[in-house]
């Protein structure tokens, strides 16, 4: 049976790359249960409700600009973030590797401090409304400098439910802007546009969108360079199929 280490993991929340300072996560996606027990039925007759999900990530303490402390120093607040955790199969996560993404809300900011230990700092994050992807796969998870069509995803098969795409702007560049799509096509080169995202570089952040109607068999993001600066843009895309 093929095992997969832990340590082939990055994180990302809300356009900030934790990964090298976060050294454990658990994330749970569960249905509200309904009891639906009639009179005369011989044992209790539960339906599943509405689904839920939640995140825990322990990181160390980074007090750096643009470090654990920056991400995660803020909870309480009404915006909603981006929560992607891309998963390799023992080598760094690639194109066509799975992703855990979440809409959320960060609730807690924990710190722990011991004198012989480094600083310690639990957080938890709880969706915020919308479907848990739970089954996302990753487009993109590099730093570009010029227009890039990414690798495609062969899924097997279309898809007719729509699905989420996420965005995490983890460098932005610091002259130019992108346009980044999400994009599908049925036989892996006509190419349409399934999702354009607003966040176009300029700032770090993170962005959700959900879209309806057909996926075709093949997906693929799409960055395109505004500008002639040629900076260093780090940016992940996930996709979703519901």
């Amino acid at each position: 049976m093929a095992k997969t280490a832990g340590r082939f993991s990055s994180i990302y929340f809300a356009g900030y790359d934790i990964s090298g300072k976060s050294n454990q996560f658990d994330y749970l996606v569960e249905f509200g249960e309904l009891d639906m027990t009639g009179f005369g039925e011989g044992s209790d007759n539960s339906t599943p409700g509405m689904p839920k999900g939640s995140a825990n990530v322990t990181a160390f303490l980074d007090p750096a600009a643009n470090e654990t402390h920056a991400a995660l120093k803020t909870p309480g607040g009404y915006t909603d973030k981006s929560l992607m955790i891309l998963i390799g199969a023992n080598a760094a996560p690639v194109i066509g590797d799975p992703a855990l993404c979440m809409l959320c809300k960060q609730f807690s900011y924990s710190p722990s401090a011991a004198v012989k230990a480094g600083i310690l700092a639990t957080v938890k994050l709880l969706s915020a409304g919308e479907r848990v992807d739970h089954d996302a796969k990753c487009l993109a998870n590099t730093t570009i400098t010029v227009t890039t069509n990414f690798a495609s995803v062969n899924n097997g098969a279309s898809s007719a439910n729509g699905g989420a795409a996420y965005l995490e702007v983890l460098t932005p560049p610091a002259a130019d802007t992108y346009v980044v799509k999400v994009q599908d096509a049925p036989d892996g080169s006509t190419w349409a546009d399934l999702a354009t995202f607003a966040a176009n570089g300029s700032a770090r952040t993170s962005e959700r969108i959900e879209f309806t109607g057909t996926v075709d068999q093949y997906t693929r993001a799409q960055a395109t360079r505004t500008g002639a600066a040629g900076n260093d843009f780090k940016l992940a895309v996930a996709l979703a199929r519901h």
